[in-house]
């Protein structure tokens, strides 16, 4: 406790309190220095009003309850008055016969002034009395607010404060105030009434207006502020909730003391002006609770607070709804209870203070939050000491002073706090100038040297020599190029994951890895330079620290980065690999003579974890996060030139089974199924990009593994290419093409061939999340982002012609089944029809089984694997079945047939025209009782053979036609479903089926001219 009395904050609230609480004190308690009315008259004898200026009209005043009386009619005899206290309320004042007054009702109150100026300007001011009124001087009407009467009927409220300004002949005033209330619980006169000489009232009511005037307008300017804050800086709901608060007190002013509002817009109604006065009196409050509860960290608090100013939101929507005469009722109750919520929550924000929580803010944040809080508790206890006529109004407006100094303190803190943000800030992005200006110079420098080394090898394998090398050493400088473009693409590849590791998007996917295979590419790799500087790449591997569980394309990073500065840094020598296993753990030991590179890992070791990349070791720092993200650890061992890498050990089970597969599989054979899964490579590949260095790289590449090229620039030539160069393979297609995107073309595409018909490969730029999704959604099969590599380019190439042909051959047997289970079908219905006739007609039935037999001979010679036969044949399966179902019916079946022979040639799927026919003649014309037509049509229609089958039939619903394509019908056996699916397979086309119940059905199918 006497440390929290040490401090100055405290010392100066519990100052300031004080000083305000004497004031008050002795504005309530000390001696009357002007005369007070007694029995209803006001003796001014001995007062001189020009020095002692304005005086309060208060003391006794005579009273005539339940009487409106005019100036005239009050001095009547036999009219009974009582003495009443001004200021104070008519409620309980005992009346005739010891009856008390009710607080809503009507009176006339009457004083006498004597001894006032003669021949001055005098003036009354009237300013709080409920809650109509009209004022009278020497019997003449100078004020009035609202409409005093005997019944709620006749009474109009209004509350306005007036000043009244009259010149007198005598020395001697009378005062006859009407006062009527059937509003609020409680009325009269509640606010001294004052007189004085009329210039002296004009400067204090020009002094008290204009002194509201400018607390409302600082309070309006404060309220912009933050709302400016809010809207323009960041959007912080705190900024909203000061605006708000600093706009409700702004209404509370306009609306009380000289009650601006209702003078600047006097035709403004009683109840909207109150509703407005007491909304922003209960809102405030209701604010101030929000601010503490975004500010404190205390969960319970948090959501007492919220309690409350759900509390006081709900009383604003009950004065919003409600009339005047029923909120104000409980409204005396309610606003107690606010101060009380306004004490606890003071309460609670010195007891935080005091143990150092200043939640979300700082120190003197929370220090101007709290005389905030605690000067507008004050502020409100001193306006209720005001309405009960205790203090003057100058000690509440006072406190409102001191709030608008608090927060305009902590509006200076903020921006001085926000501009050493800003200098900070500045500095830090100045020094992070100066090292991206060092980044780029230095990476300018690792990129240049390989650079120079790839233009010299390139340019003298360009030029003639004078001897002209042999093969081998072409292939020698070959590989020196490819190693070294390698080394360039990881340093580049290790500035990338920089930023991946600063925004946290590198991901690890980590798996069983075999380190023969990993270091023996480093070795492969760094090769070449380690003989140009007399270094020996040797491994030694036991065979159970063989694998590990990390991530494959990473450890290589890892151990490419390593291996790269040990070489930049030692001149002969030896660079040895040795793993081994320890408790589980790989121990992967790079032995070395390079002494100097654990200097340049120490100094990336400091600025590791922001990722600074101030030298060339910056491959280090990656190497050690990287190998951390796997689980492991990377130590680096200056005293015996080591770099150690840890890594966890791959389960025994693991290991066993890898070493299993390694040891069955075996070398590929020659003609294997593997090129038969990869796909021909004499497919033909289209290239959609306008990017001249990928369309010669994709080009050379993949006319090397012999497959057909195609090229094209924008979406206007890929689609010609797709229709006009007959049937591709595979679209490689860029995403950024000149009119379109890549994405929309894939869209087009889709529309005529799934993904399994045409892949389209996407190349793209970049490789995030959002771009693999927009490549996936638009229809691509895959992706592949640049720079191009050649061995993922043939991998996705062949795996994407592979999953074509695995595709067609899965739907050609699919195809075959089904053909194959239309034989029964058709044999069925045969052999219904001949068995038939055997009973009634011998020798018709012999003929019927010739034809019969025609057409299993034709049947039985169709491969099931072929898509098409010749029309002919189909032809002929027609008219065999047609011989038979024609002898079943007799003159009940027509069939007319208009085939064009010109087109027997022509390529058709084989058994679809004929179970056409069947169904027209089976379930349509077979099922009227005259039976009917059925008419075969087939000619050529715009490149295409046109097959129309009709008839006169029963005809179908709508519902019936939709059905066929979803369900088999009864006795259809597999039915128009099978007919559509095969014909959709061949060519993309669906049949088209019109029908109409009783009139017959037309099926259109087309099939290409070929």
């Amino acid at each position: 406790m006497l440390i929290i009395w040490k401090d100055h904050f405290l010392q100066g609230i519990f100052a300031l309190t004080l000083i305000i609480l004497l004031v008050a004190l002795q504005q309530i308690t000390g001696a009357r220095e002007t005369p007070a009315a007694e029995h209803g008259v006001l003796d001014l004898r001995g007062w001189d009003l020009t020095k002692t200026g304005i005086f309060s009209l208060d003391g006794e005043w005579e009273f005539y309850p339940h009487q409106l009386l005019s100036p005239a009619e009050i001095h009547n005899a036999q009219l009974k008055s009582v003495m009443i206290h001004v200021p104070g309320n008519w409620e309980n004042e005992k009346i005739n016969k010891g009856t008390k007054m009710s607080g809503k009702g009507y009176g006339t109150y009457r004083l006498v002034i004597r001894n006032i100026p003669i021949d001055q300007t005098l003036a009354i001011s009237k300013r709080y009395i409920r809650f109509s009124d009209a004022l009278y001087v020497d019997g003449k009407l100078l004020g009035q607010s609202g409409i005093p009467g005997i019944s709620l009927e006749t009474y109009e409220p209004r509350n306005v404060p007036y000043t009244v300004y009259f010149r007198s002949d005598a020395a001697e005033i009378e005062i006859v105030l009407q006062a009527a209330n059937f509003d609020f619980r409680s009325g009269g006169i509640f606010s001294s009434i004052e007189f004085g000489l009329g210039p002296h009232m004009e400067n204090k009511k020009i002094f008290q207006t204009g002194l509201e005037l400018v607390v409302m307008g600082f309070l309006l300017l404060f309220g912009l502020l933050f709302l400016y804050l809010f809207f323009h800086l960041h959007r912080d709901i705190l900024q909203l909730l000061h605006a708000f608060f600093f706009f409700s007190f702004a209404v509370i002013v306009f609306t009380n003391g000289e009650r601006m509002l209702l003078q600047m817009f006097p035709d403004l109604s009683f109840e909207l002006a109150f509703k407005i006065k007491y909304i922003s009196v209960y809102i405030m409050p209701m604010l101030v609770f929000l601010i503490i509860s975004k500010i404190v960290t205390n969960r319970r608090m948090r959501i007492g607070l919220m309690v409350i100013s759900s509390f006081h939101a709900l009383y604003c929507l009950l004065i919003a709804i409600t009339p005047f005469r029923f909120y104000s009722n409980g409204q005396e109750s309610f606003y107690v209870m606010s101060l009380l919520t306004f004490v606890a929550a003071s309460a609670f924000l010195f007891h935080q203070y005091a143990s150092g929580k200043y939640g979300s803010i700082t120190k003197p944040q929370f220090q101007l939050l709290i005389a905030s809080v605690w000067t507008l508790f004050l502020s409100s206890m001193l306006t209720i000491l005001n309405t009960w006529n205790l203090i003057s109004i100058a000690l509440s407006n006072m406190t409102v002073l001191f709030i608008l100094m608090a927060f305009a303190l902590l509006l200076v803190y903020q921006y001085v706090r926000a501009y050493d943000s800003m200098q900070q800030l500045t500095r830090k992005l100045q020094i992070a100038d100066r090292m991206k200006d060092e980044f780029l110079l230095l990476t300018s420098h690792e990129l240049n040297s390989p650079l120079h080394s790839i233009i010299h090898l390139s340019r003298s394998l360009l030029e003639t020599p004078v001897r002209r090398p042999n093969e081998a050493e072409i292939r020698e400088k070959l590989q020196i190029i490819r190693n070294t473009a390698y080394r360039m693409s990881n340093l580049v590849n290790d500035l990338i994951d920089i930023s991946r590791f600063k925004d946290g998007s590198l991901k690890i996917i980590p798996g069983m890895v075999d380190l023969v295979s990993c270091i023996s590419v480093v070795i492969d790799v760094f090769g070449f330079l380690a003989t140009a500087k007399g270094i020996v790449l040797e491994r030694r591997i036991e065979p159970e620290a063989r694998y590990v569980i990390a991530d494959e394309s990473r450890l290589l990073q890892v151990l490419y980065n390593l291996v790269y500065h040990i070489i930049g840094l030692q001149n002969n020598g030896e660079i040895l690999f040795e793993c081994r296993q320890d408790n589980g753990c790989v121990q992967i030991m790079i032995r070395h003579d390079a002494r100097r590179v654990v200097l340049t890992h120490n100094e990336m070791k400091e600025s590791s974890t922001s990722m600074d990349v101030h030298s060339v070791a910056a491959g280090l720092s990656i190497a050690t996060e990287l190998v951390k993200l796997m689980g492991g650890k990377l130590v680096i061992n200056d005293s015996v030139g080591t770099m150690q890498i840890a890594l966890p050990s791959a389960a025994l089970e693991d290991t066993e089974a890898a070493a299993t597969a390694f040891q069955e599989e075996g070398p590929l054979k020659a003609g294997s199924d593997l090129e038969d899964l990869l796909g021909s490579p004499s497919a033909t590949i289209l290239i959609a990009t306008t990017d001249l260095v990928d369309m010669e790289q994709l080009n050379s590449l993949l006319t090397t593994e012999g497959f057909r090229v195609a090229f094209a620039s924008s979406d206007v030539e890929v689609q010609t290419a797709i229709t006009q160069r007959g049937r591709l393979d595979l679209i490689i297609l860029d995403v950024m093409l000149p009119s379109v995107t890549g994405f929309e073309v894939c869209k087009r595409i889709r529309l005529d061939f799934s993904q399994a018909e045409l892949p389209v490969l996407f190349v793209n730029t970049r490789s995030t999340p959002v771009d693999i999704e927009s490549c996936i959604a638009a229809g691509g099969n895959d992706f592949i982002t640049r720079p191009l590599d050649a061995g993922e380019i043939l991998v996705r190439v062949h795996t994407l012609l592979g999953m074509k042909r695995l595709v067609k051959e899965a739907a050609d047997n699919e195809m075959a089944f089904l053909r194959s289970q239309i034989k029964p079908h058709f044999l069925y219905n045969a052999l219904g029809t001949i068995m038939s006739l055997c009973y009634t007609d011998g020798p018709r039935a012999g003929e019927l089984l010739g034809s019969f037999s025609r057409y299993l001979r034709i049947l039985f010679h169709l491969d099931n694997s072929e898509e098409t036969i010749p029309l002919s044949k189909e032809m002929e399966l027609v008219l065999a079945y047609v011989e038979i179902e024609q002898e079943r019916f007799g003159k009940r079946l027509k069939v007319e047939f208009d085939v064009d022979e010109s087109l027997y040639h022509c390529k058709v799927m084989p058994l679809i025209i004929e179970p056409l026919v069947e169904n027209a003649i089976r379930h349509g014309v077979s099922r009227k009782v005259n039976g009917g037509t059925v008419r075969l049509t087939i000619r050529e229609h715009e490149d295409l053979v046109k097959v129309v089958v009709e008839d006169d039939g029963v005809g179908m619903t709508q519902e019936q036609v939709s059905s066929l394509f979803v369900r088999r019908s009864q006795g259809q056996g597999i039915g128009l479903k099978n007919m559509a699916r095969r014909l959709k397979h061949l060519n993309g086309q669906t049949p088209i089926i019109n029908s109409t119940l009783g009139h017959g059905t037309k099926v259109t199918i087309m099939f290409p001219y070929q």
